[in-house]
């Protein structure tokens, strides 16, 4: 990934969670797994922004993934649960 599109997801991600009204979206990572973040009460970022922490609402199961290693955000194409 290239800095640009790093810089570009770090910027971006704030923009989706914070969304009013919330949109749910696809985080897909570099190791090829896909998030579905349908509320943005299951969501945390780090003091610096380059760490996430995803709460799984089915199992409550926390997600860290690295900023870096994000390759797409994209706003979900189905409803929020």
């Amino acid at each position: 990934m290239s800095e640009a599109e790093g810089d570009r997801f770090f910027r971006r991600i704030p923009e989706l969670v914070d969304a009013d009204p919330f949109q749910p979206f696809d985080i897909r990572t570099s190791d090829g797994r896909g998030y579905f973040v349908d509320s943005p009460n299951y969501f945390a970022r780090s003091r610096e922004g380059d760490v996430i922490t995803y709460y799984t609402p089915e199992d409550d199961r926390a997600v860290t993934i690295r900023v870096s290693q994000i390759v797409s955000l994209e706003v979900a194409n189905r409803p929020a649960a």
